[in-house]
């Protein structure tokens, strides 16, 4: 098997140097570990003005490629032109700033012989202006990874597509011919689909993953996020299979908590009375995942 690990590029150089050191060290884990030729780099510059700078490491490494897209396709599109450029039977989409364990891939490649066809999803930390946190603290937030209800009632259960590794073969064309024009829900979106799809989710309880905090970051800011959830619902609406009630109540969940976070105490009360139901099952979620505060949209 090979994991392609697809990243879009937009003026990162600065991410570069340890973005690579990170991808050297799996490289070499992997070659330890027998599997020499699973992985493979494709980076997508989405900042055609800034070339992408890798030196040393990427020199002469015939399993890194940079291509090029020919205008600005922002996130969603880039990693579909990546997609298309790979070759590995599974994708890890991976952004620029974020990181993987030095054994991550290993323990990807490992877990995915176990659970073919299935989406591996593994743990991951998250870091905030605060501290940081372990994203899964309970078994039962565990079990929510594939859970629909979870996604159109609560929020997206994934941070990122940077700690899972999906075949290839499942991601659905409709994703790839369907780009949201607004950064910063793709990745819900794509869940979504592969999960009315029927697609499994297998959990790795290792965190593999770090969400790293900066203030360039797209998914820690709700107003970028929910214009992107806006873009691709009325993508789902001209989907031909996928259900009205689910694009309903998803509509419902995001308007609920937009217009929460902009409103003062008392317009909070009013909004949660107008939607009680709601109101109960985000704060059972809270209680039973022990969920820290953010970054569930």
């Amino acid at each position: 098997m090979k994991i392609s690990i697809v990243t879009p590029f937009y003026e990162g150089n600065d991410y570069m140097p340890s973005y690579a050191a990170m991808l050297e060290k799996n490289e070499i884990a992997l070659q330890q570990a027998g599997l020499g030729d699973t992985m493979e780099v494709i980076l997508v510059n989405d900042s055609p003005q800034t070339a992408v700078k890798l030196p040393g490491i990427y020199n002469g490494r015939p399993n890194w490629k940079i291509v090029k897209n020919g205008k600005n396709l922002g996130i969603q599109g880039s990693r579909v032109h990546g997609l298309q450029e790979a070759s590995g039977d599974y994708i890890l989409f991976l952004d620029q700033d974020d990181s993987l364990r030095e054994d991550a891939l290993v323990q990807f490649a490992a877990k995915a012989k176990e659970a073919p066809y299935k989406v591996i999803v593994a743990n991951a930390i998250l870091e905030q202006a605060n501290g940081e946190a372990l994203w899964y603290r309970s078994d039962y937030h565990k079990s929510l990874i594939g859970d629909m209800d979870t996604y159109l009632d609560i929020g997206i259960q994934i941070i990122s597509p940077g700690q899972c590794v999906i075949p290839r073969m499942v991601i659905p064309d409709y994703w790839c011919d369907h780009v949201c024009k607004e950064n910063g829900a793709d990745d819900y979106y794509l869940w979504l689909l592969m999960l009315e799809s029927g697609i499994g989710f297998e959990y790795l309880d290792e965190p593999l993953y770090r969400h790293r905090y900066t203030e360039k970051n797209l998914s820690a800011d709700t107003r970028v996020t929910d214009r992107s959830i806006y873009d691709f619902v009325q993508l789902l609406q001209e989907h031909p299979d996928f259900p009205p009630e689910y694009i309903y109540r998803l509509k419902r969940m995001i308007v609920y908590k937009a217009n929460f976070r902009q409103s003062n105490l008392l317009q909070k009360v009013g909004l949660s009375l107008k939607n009680i139901d709601l109101l109960m099952k985000n704060l059972r979620f809270k209680r039973k995942t022990k969920t820290p505060y953010g970054f569930n949209r």
